[in-house]
């Protein structure tokens, strides 16, 4: 197809809309010259190519785009018909979720995945796609691995819980695979799916945005987006983007602020006539404020309001994160069959926390009418003046020397307060090579990344709090470090004219990791723990075009999650390393997609099995857990999804999913998605936090001046959990039989899936108002004034519930709900509102 310079000649387009997560039709009129071509983002290497404009005469640009267009429609061809239930988010998805959401509460606009969080902005996000949590998926940003290599999510429990590596403002759209995706797109060790993140980029036209707004709870965001265009209109010129913006929040929670800083700085410098591209990306985000440690008791908030806290002259959990990410990529046109991209990046995250108790409560006395001492009831057997000072316990010259009797006179001062400092450093390769054979669109990559941490743990009576080694260091030195060699290689082979797509895969994994074991009150001495693992991954993925706009489409992966470095144990040997082999899940799905410019419809059925799952015992009177790979979970049900153009303006769509997420068989194991509880479930079990029904609904308009956004999230029924009493601990539960020796229920207060009660659902209902200020100053070209309401109707709802310290009735492995002396929880956000303005120049 010719460009030439006429001002009538129209062009027209079609191409896979891969941001919007719907195959529509994109028509594009030119109606003045020279026409653009539009080439979409490859998500593939992460890169949107640049297309050439303002140089060349007609004819030369003619062939150049041409050019440009035949080398990127080939990695577009892979996106299309993929044999996959993927899921994109656009811009105008992340725009809704406002200033008061997250990375995570985004992805909730998808089918099956469940999030909530106890605070506005990124603050302490629990996440899970199809029941499966967290810790156990894969996030990637821009190709690289985003999540933590050594623990999974963003770390341990309780570390970089505010703030976010990445941004909603600094995302340009996000991709979500469920269960395992294809080689050339699955992240490091997932088992339950990847979150592909893709990072803003410069654009090759100068811009420039002041943003700002202010809100409930005492919300406010303000910040700037600057684009500096190709550097004197050049096909090759550098072109830069800098972004910049901070918030403040009260939080919804009593005494829980949160402060952030985000800053981007995207720079790209394309060369080769535009065809290739080096790129410089660097990210450095803040956030500090106050998060809630565990739920808080149903009886407090009945009596106090749902906003509830205990009064920071008490006890709290403040955070300090940082979070700095450096990528230098290239990607290079080296003929028409060959496109080489490779990425280098260095990840550097730090968590400092101080966990607050006041000296005047002791946290070895348990009183559920006034339950500070909560997060000591575990190790309150050991709170008692024979512990601590010479001669006991914990006392280690050396390491730790603290007597809080002789500090504060009392024995159990600052021994429930602690100071924790940690951080991780990754280093990262990957390279990729794209190649076009005939029918054949292979890619060959792969991962070599090094990931290391360090910490320290100081306990005291006050904040601030001393840190001195030898006195007060709880844990001093130590760390961990595993290094990741990944190969992989994927084929999409388009056969009976471009109908049917065959896509086979490979991934070839090794790791080495090791930790080093501080001394600390529970080791004497310090040691080093150490393994080696490998696993291999295959992929193959069927979808085949069938009359009437409709394509179908199956696929079946394996994937592996190794350990985390914290779950090595010494070996029966004393010396040897214990260390879990990789969880393993089989994942199975099928669908059907209708496509059409105007319809699009989506339904598939997944099955997913999880063998070999991590399991563990923890002794504390030693403070030793022992992980094995003994469980078993299954995930099964239906996702379906849809957008319809009801007339131009206006656009229905909507989601649903149902899921059955069941336990195998009996094994301990961590029955909540943000691992705060530890426990034991039984054969049959419901995964607890997986929500049956899940689904989204809503309408976009937009005409002239104005747009709308409405949106409804159904969040169905999810089964809880509840505590045992520990006077249950002597017996196997169903039966009157001692536990000794049994690996279940051996402790009082451990965690259990509560088939006797479920979590009410909750529907609720979210709007987005435009309108663009039609604006008379020469230097302003767009002026927007937005409000962005969220939970419209102001429902009140539990978004996590358990049942603490319950009684057992009857021989019910699990019991029903009977005497409880009480509920913890927490509330969902309230109504919150949002005015915002923003000014492009």
């Amino acid at each position: 197809m010719q460009v030439g310079t006429s001002r009538k000649r129209i062009l027209l387009i079609t191409a896979c809309s891969v941001a919007s997560g719907m195959v529509f039709s994109a028509r594009v009129w030119a109606q003045s010259a020279p026409a653009p071509i539009i080439v979409p983002s490859t998500p593939d290497t992460g890169a949107a190519p640049i297309l050439p404009t303002g140089t060349g005469t007609p004819s030369a640009q003619a062939v150049h785009i041409a050019k440009i267009r035949k080398i990127y429609h080939r990695l577009l061809l892979k996106e299309k018909n993929i044999a996959a239930a993927v899921s994109f988010i656009d811009k105008h998805q992340i725009e809704a979720e406002g200033t008061t959401g997250s990375i995570q509460s985004l992805l909730k606009q998808t089918p099956s995945v469940n999030e909530y969080q106890q605070g506005l902005g990124q603050a302490v996000p629990v996440l899970t796609i199809r029941g499966v949590r967290n810790s156990q998926l894969a996030q990637t940003l821009d190709g690289i691995p985003l999540q933590d290599l050594l623990s999974g999510a963003q770390g341990s429990f309780l570390n970089n819980n505010v703030g976010s590596p990445v941004t909603l403002g600094q995302l340009s759209g996000t991709a979500v695979y469920p269960g395992v995706a294809p080689p050339n797109r699955q992240g490091f060790a997932t088992i339950g799916g990847t979150i592909a993140y893709t990072l803003k980029k410069p654009s090759s036209t100068p811009s420039a945005e002041i943003f700002g707004g202010y809100g409930s709870f005492d919300t406010s965001h303000l910040g700037f987006e600057l684009n500096t265009g190709a550097y004197k209109n050049q096909i090759d010129g550098i072109r830069a983007l800098f972004r910049y913006s901070q918030s403040y929040t009260a939080g919804y929670i009593d005494n829980t602020n949160a402060r952030y800083g985000d800053l981007l700085l995207a720079l790209d410098k394309p060369y080769n006539d535009g065809l290739s591209h080096l790129t410089a990306d660097v990210i450095y985000n803040r956030g500090q404020g106050y998060v809630l440690t565990s739920p808080l008791p149903v009886p407090e908030l009945q009596q106090n309001g749902a906003s509830f806290n205990f009064p920071k002259s008490d006890t709290y959990n403040r955070q300090n994160d940082k979070y700095l990410t450096v990528i230098l990529g290239d990607q290079t046109y080296i003929n028409q069959n060959v496109i080489a991209s490779a990425k280098v990046f260095y990840i550097h995250n730090e968590s400092d926390q101080t966990n607050y108790l006041s000296p005047a409560f002791n946290p070895s006395v348990y009183n559920p009418a006034q339950p500070y001492g909560i997060d000591g009831q575990a190790l309150s057997q050991f709170y008692t003046a024979s512990n601590f000072g010479p001669g006991n316990t914990f006392y280690k010259p050396g390491l730790f020397t603290y007597n809080p009797s002789a500090v504060f006179g009392q024995a159990y001062a600052g021994i429930n307060a602690t100071q924790t400092d940690s951080h991780t450093t990754t280093i990262g390769f990957t390279p990729r090579v794209h190649i076009f054979a005939g029918v054949n669109n292979i890619t060959v990559g792969g991962l070599f990344a090094k990931e290391t941490s360090a910490n320290s743990q100081y306990i005291y009576g006050t904040d601030p709090m001393p840190q001195i080694a030898g006195y007060n260091s709880f844990a001093l030195g130590g760390g961990a470090q595993r290094t990741i060699y990944t190969v992989f290689a994927s084929d999409k082979i388009e056969l009976l004219n471009n109908k049917l797509q065959i896509e086979p895969g490979i991934s070839l994994t090794g790791v080495y990791s090791s930790n080093k074991v501080p001394l600390s009150y529970f080791h004497s001495q310090g040691y080093k723990l150490a393994n080696y693992g490998k696993t291999a991954e295959p992929y193959l993925g069927v979808s085949y075009q069938l009359p009437y706009n409709m394509v179908a489409f199956a696929s079946y992966g394996k994937g592996a999650r190794f350990a985390p470095t914290t779950d090595y144990s010494l070996g029966s040997a004393g010396s040897s390393t214990s260390a879990p082999k990789p969880e393993i899940v089989h994942a199975y799905q099928a669908g059907l997609r209708y496509d059409t410019p105007n319809l699009y419809l989506k339904a598939d059925y997944f099955y997913q099995k999880i063998t070999s799952a991590f399991s563990f015992f923890t002794n504390y009177n030693t403070g030793l857990s022992s992980y094995i790979n003994v469980g078993a979970q299954q995930f099964s049900g239906v996702e379906a999804s849809g957008k319809y153009r009801l007339t131009p303006s206006v656009v229905l769509f909507g989601n649903a999913s149902y899921n059955r997420a069941r336990y195998l068989n009996s094994y301990s194991a961590s029955v909540t998605p943000f691992q705060g509880q530890f426990g034991y479930a039984f054969k049959g079990d419901p995964v607890t936090s997986a929500p049956t029904w899940l689904g989204n609904f809503g309408v976009t308009y937009n005409h002239g001046p104005y747009s709308a956004r409405i949106a409804g999230q159904y969040t169905g029924q999810q089964y809880t959990t509840f505590d045992y009493n520990p006077t249950d601990a002597a017996y196997i539960p169903g039966t009157a039989q001692p536990a000794s020796g049994f690996p279940g229920i051996q402790y009082g207060l451990q965690t259990a899936p509560n088939k006797a009660f479920l979590l009410p659902g909750f529907l609720t209902l979210n709007v987005l108002l435009k309108y663009n200020v039609p604006v008379h100053f020469q230097s302003i070209k767009v002026l927007t004034l937005s409000l962005n309401v969220k939970n419209l109707l102001g429902l009140n709802y539990y978004n996590h519930f358990y049942n603490v310290y319950q009684q057992i009735s009857g021989n019910s492995p699990t019991g029903f709900l009977g005497t409880s002396p009480y509920a913890a929880a927490f509330y969902g956000p309230p109504r919150t509102i949002f005015a915002s303005v923003s000014a492009k120049f």
